[in-house]
């Protein structure tokens, strides 16, 4: 289990070193899975702030991630690790409509992002993404209430995953530590759920809310657009009562940025749902939405899972 930060200045800092280069410091938050292992979309986050760092004009309309270090032979692709600078790398072609962005840690090569930018915000158009008929954030119990639900509570439901699911408590746990509140609206593994979606509620923790800017939006929102993405294709396996899985980490992660004026203390309520799992890979995509109900930012995600003790699916 990874130690909860006592501060979140340093994920939403980057340093210039030069006119192509910046830079930031650890320690970064990990992921529940691998403590030390770098949460993802840390990594994002900051290449659009080392982007925006460099050329403040340029607009992200939506950016490719790849996560491209091999680490060993059991684990094919790895974010990176949390206590070593992250250093990015940033190319300009056809006049900034195309950035591409290497990342490094220790001068290996350990993801790339690609963004497709203008200079002006006519983001695509998001209307066509429905809200599911959820209540507001304030109706759904904070992670860290869940074992205290008695079963007279709407949510006294949840005791019985609690007591029946062992991963489940795991992952509750955990979650816990993470710099954001998070307030589960459904998961595959709540009893009354027929489909394969998981939705929360999350926003960052107010004891870190002196620490964000006004301008840091967009930056908080790529940083969550990275949250519980492959967490539905976990227990979709888990409510099948397939093998329990060892560890699920992602290939590569793709945003469109539908509003970048966004602010960075508000709830979000991020929808993900799981397509597809087939060879060792499980493919998400999530809607992110305002307290408005309004769609700001849409997901792509591919992962790869490993079952326990047996290697990969």
């Amino acid at each position: 289990m990874f130690a909860a930060p006592t501060s979140i200045s340093n994920y939403f800092k980057v340093f210039r070193i030069d006119d192509a280069n910046v830079r930031s410091e650890p320690p970064y938050i990990g992921g529940v899975s691998v403590p030390d292992r770098l949460y993802g979309g840390l990594a994002l986050s900051q290449a659009v702030q080392s982007l925006k760092l460099l050329s403040p004009d340029l607009v992200p309309h939506n950016a490719q991630y790849k996560f491209i270090s091999p680490v060993d032979n059991t684990i094919p692709m790895f974010p990176g690790f949390t206590n070593i600078p992250l250093e990015f790398n940033i190319r300009q072609f056809n006049g900034g409509k195309v950035v591409a962005i290497k990342v490094f840690q220790n001068k290996k090569l350990i993801g790339m992002a690609h963004f497709r930018c203008t200079r002006d915000h006519d983001h695509l158009d998001s209307s066509s993404f429905l809200c599911p008929d959820y209540g507001p954030h304030h109706h759904y119990p904070l992670v860290k209430q869940l074992s205290h639900i008695g079963q007279g509570h709407k949510f006294g439901f949840m005791q019985v995953v609690l007591k029946t699911c062992k991963i489940f408590i795991q992952i509750v746990q955990e979650l816990a530590y993470f710099p954001m509140e998070i307030r589960p609206v459904e998961t595959p593994l709540f009893p009354f759920i027929d489909g394969d979606r998981h939705s929360v509620w999350l926003r960052m923790k107010p004891k870190f809310h002196d620490t964000l800017k006004s301008t840091d939006g967009l930056h908080v929102l790529l940083f969550l657009s990275d949250f519980t993405m492959l967490q539905v294709g976990s227990e979709t396996y888990q409510k099948r009562k397939i093998k329990q899985l060892q560890m699920i980490t992602s290939l590569h992660h793709s945003v469109w940025i539908h509003e970048a004026n966004v602010d960075p203390l508000a709830w979000y309520l991020i929808v993900v749902e799981c397509h597809v799992i087939s060879h060792a890979r499980a493919k998400t995509e999530a809607y992110i939405f305002n307290e408005d109900r309004r769609c700001v930012m849409s997901v792509v995600q591919e992962g790869y899972m490993f079952r326990a003790k047996e290697g990969k699916l």
